[in-house]
């Protein structure tokens, strides 16, 4: 009898500073933010899922004591960086806008206020809106980054440097000079599950983020395409990658976005027949990833 196919399960959370002019999609509030965050981790918690959060500077200084107690129950406390957010920042534009040395600067000033705040350096990474450039894996590996969920592949938008159209679908080492290419880097990026060739407006394609749709309408096909696509192609590594924010209800047990959420885990249930499903963090799938880059390198 054939085993079933490995398939890990990514959920992450974005941790945005409190909303203002540069920041308009964040919480309203730090109070609505610690409790949309932790609602979150605990409804992962209860089915077994670890979350993974990718938390702004700002976030990490005003939550210390609740992620260094979530991090204490194995989940992954990663960086997220949108300069535009950064307390008297002189970069008003997305990441991906700026040369490799203003984001090295950039990156390593925010990442010096995580290690202040929480004690620990993150080796995880997402840039506010998924923006990039040619040059950002290199700058995040040589500032000891090992892991990130930067891309979306199809989602183009050029002013914003957010430009993943034709990026790999895979989870995959990187080309430190083309964004678009797997290469020889040992930085693994994990992108967010997506349909490159179908858009729901323009630049965005569809995506696993929770909260754009219901599961039967939205989540459901899209994850069902996806498996195809990975059960065409015979891929090694397989994921589904999902992410949300911390602006959300999440501590709500009637909230909408609740209960989406809880639908997607007993959704992901009904896989276990086809697949063993393997939770994981974006570190948990990384090293998960080396032990399938040593196989293949022994045969």
């Amino acid at each position: 009898m054939n085993a079933k196919p490995l398939l890990y399960i990514l959920f992450t959370i974005d941790c945005e500073p409190v909303a203002n002019k540069s920041a308009k999609q964040g919480p309203k509030t730090w109070e609505q933010s610690a409790r949309a965050i932790e609602g979150f981790c605990d409804r992962l918690a209860v089915m077994g899922y670890p979350a993974t959060l990718f938390v702004s500077a700002a976030c990490a200084e005003e939550h210390g004591p609740l992620l260094e107690e979530l991090a204490g129950r194995n989940i992954e406390l990663g960086l997220n960086v949108h300069p535009p957010t950064l307390a008297g920042s002189r970069y008003p534009r997305h990441l991906g806008n700026y040369t490799a040395t203003e984001q090295h600067a950039i990156i390593a000033s925010a990442t010096e206020r995580f290690y202040d705040a929480i004690g620990s350096r993150p080796h995880s990474f997402r840039s506010g809106a998924f923006s990039a450039s040619d040059a950002t894996f290199q700058v995040l590996y040589e500032l000891g980054f090992r892991q990130g969920s930067l891309s979306i592949p199809g989602r183009d938008l050029p002013r914003d440097a957010v430009s993943w159209s034709g990026a790999e679908t895979a989870p995959h080492y990187v080309n430190p000079s083309d964004r678009l290419r797997a290469g020889a880097l040992p930085f693994l990026e994990l992108p967010v599950t997506s349909d490159p060739d179908r858009w729901y407006r323009r630049g965005f394609p569809y995506e696993l983020c929770i909260e754009n749709g219901s599961v039967e309408d939205w989540h459901r096909p899209l994850i069902e395409g996806s498996l195809e696509r990975l059960e065409a192609d015979q891929a090694p590594f397989r994921t589904l990658g999902l992410f949300t924010n911390n602006g959300l209800a999440y501590y709500r047990d009637d909230g909408q976005h609740s209960i989406t959420l809880e639908k997607l885990l007993a959704y992901f249930d009904t896989l276990a027949g086809r697949y063993d499903l393997v939770p994981t963090t974006l570190a948990g799938a990384h090293q998960h990833f080396r032990q399938l880059v040593a196989v293949e390198q022994r045969r």
